[in-house]
Order: structure tokens, then sequence, then C-alpha cells
């Protein structure tokens, strides 16, 4: 399988990075270049992209070409600031145990909570493949099909939203179709997710500081009290029983009968990779990812 690594021509620190983890699991790589968006004219930001966040999105495309161009069935394409588990060796050895359905394959997680499906089984102990349902943030770390590339590179000419969302957002406009599979337990988790490198050179972001420009607080509105005459106050009661018991059958339908369900998408790395130590050498082995911010 063709390992594709993106990353920064200022960011020989993640190269190194991540060199060290793929050597350590004896895995070859090839390493694409990324579009700077701080250095290179991408075109203008909108309220829903940056030009940060759309020259990410052009890495990714130019990964996918050069896929192609390679003429491998399958290829995990990573960011260059994911911590990577053991047992991503185990996957990367047997791909032809995933999903044969399967247009993506997700071995990150952002930590959070995600409509999955029932799990399958693919030869690695304690973790399973789930057709994923809901948006999941992250693009750090996925395996792709050659022909679900081949679309992508077709179709994904322009990008409006960020890569992630375009991706992985079922419910956003710009959503690209895919039979998308989330690997239970992640194998894969960012740097600024894992408390121990939170704080390090390694996680800091360099899509954030546009993100943030962009993000404008909504302002707080004063709500005026309302006085409710006896009737209102037993039908919003009503409607409030009638809210609830609606959920309730929605939840027995998804699990029970169409067989998905809200689930957290743990990490499963255990105690500090040895790459990591290396970039924070006063970190104390913990094995505790961080809760993810939403």
């Amino acid at each position: 399988m063709l390992i594709l690594v993106i990353n920064l021509a200022r960011r020989p620190d993640r190269l190194a990075f991540m060199r060290s983890q793929l050597d350590a699991l004896g895995l070859a790589f090839e390493r694409i270049e990324a579009i700077d968006g701080q250095q290179e004219d991408v075109g203008p930001g909108t309220d829903l992209i940056t030009p940060v966040e759309i020259a990410c999105a052009m890495s990714h495309r130019m990964a996918w070409q050069r896929f192609l161009a390679s003429g491998e069935p399958l290829c995990l394409i990573l960011e260059d600031d994911v911590l990577i588990a053991p047992g991503a060796k185990l996957l990367l050895d047997a791909p032809h145990r995933l999903p044969r359905d399967a247009d993506i394959v997700r071995l990150e997680t952002g930590l959070q909570r995600s409509l999955i499906g029932s799990g399958r089984r693919f030869g690695l102990a304690g973790h399973r493949a789930h057709l994923l349902h809901s948006r999941h943030h992250g693009s750090a770390a996925y395996i792709i099909t050659r022909a679900c590339a081949e679309r992508a590179v077709r179709d994904l000419t322009a990008f409006a939203e960020p890569i992630d969302d375009i991706m992985f957002a079922v419910n956003s406009p710009n959503h690209f179709p895919s039979v998308r599979y989330q690997i239970r337990p992640g194998l894969c988790l960012q740097a600024d997710l894992y408390e121990p490198t939170r704080q390090s050179d390694l996680a800091r972001s360099d899509l954030e500081p546009d993100r943030f420009r962009r993000w404008t607080p909504p302002p707080v509105v004063q709500r005026a009290k309302v006085k409710r005459s006896v009737l209102e106050k037993c039908l919003r009661e009503v409607g409030r029983w009638r809210r609830r018991s609606v959920g309730a059958a929605e939840l027995v339908y998804t699990r029970m009968v169409v067989g998905r369900a809200w689930r957290v998408i743990p990490f499963s790395g255990t105690g500090l990779p040895a790459p990591v130590a290396l970039s924070a050498p006063d970190v104390k082995e913990t094995g505790v990812p961080a809760p993810a911010k939403h």
C-alpha cells in the first residue's frame, strides 16, 4: 500500500516526527510537499474556508493525484502531526481484510461521538470497522481506494469548505458522497488532542490562527421574561413530552432496526509513543488522550 505524508516545507520538525514513527513500524512512505496558504496565492477565503484551509484541501488533491499515478490499489494519506498506534502496522499489512465496499477507511479519531453502524472484524484484535453515518472532524489519516480517488480528482476541483467537512460532514451541502468506514478504536490521533504533546511546537496548528480570525462569537441576546397563561404552560409541557417520545422512538429505531448508534471513537494508543517522547523529553508516560474540545 502506498503511504503519503503531506508536509509543509517550513515544518521539517514534523517530517522528522513522522519519519521516526513510520521507520519504527517498518513502513516506507513518500512525502507530498503541501501547498503553503500563507505564502502562495490560492484565492480569497470566505466565511466557510480560509486560504490556508484551501491550500490544505489542494494538498490532499495533490496526494490523490500522486496515488493515481502510482498504480497502487489503496493509499494511506497522513498529515504530518498525527500519532500512529502500533496496531496500524497490522492493518496495513493485511488491507485485503478491510470491507470490500469501502471507498474511504478512517484510521484517525477526533475523540468524538459519531453515529456508526454495526462493526465488522478485519483481523486486528479489539478493533472493528464501522460504517460512518455522521460528521467526524479530521482528515489526518485515511485509506482511500483508487476508484474513490479518481472520482475525487475529477469532481473536486475547487473547495468551498475545509477538506474534512467535504469528505466527512454528511450534512454539508458540499459533501463528497462516499462509503466511509471508521476504525474503532482509532489508530491515529492528531498531536493537539494528546495531552503530553498538546503544548508542543509539534501540535501547533497551521490552520487554527486563520480559523480563529474567521470565526466571530455570536452576539449575546438578553431574552425578556414572558408571562404565559396556564393553557400555554400546559401546551409547552405536552410539546416537551412529545419531543422526548419522538427522540426515544428514533433512538430505538436507530439502534434496534437500522443498527446504528452514537458512540465515542477512542484512541487505541496506550502509552506515550517513543517519537513523542523525543519531542517532549520532560513528559512522563501517561497514555491518556485529552478530551476533544468542540
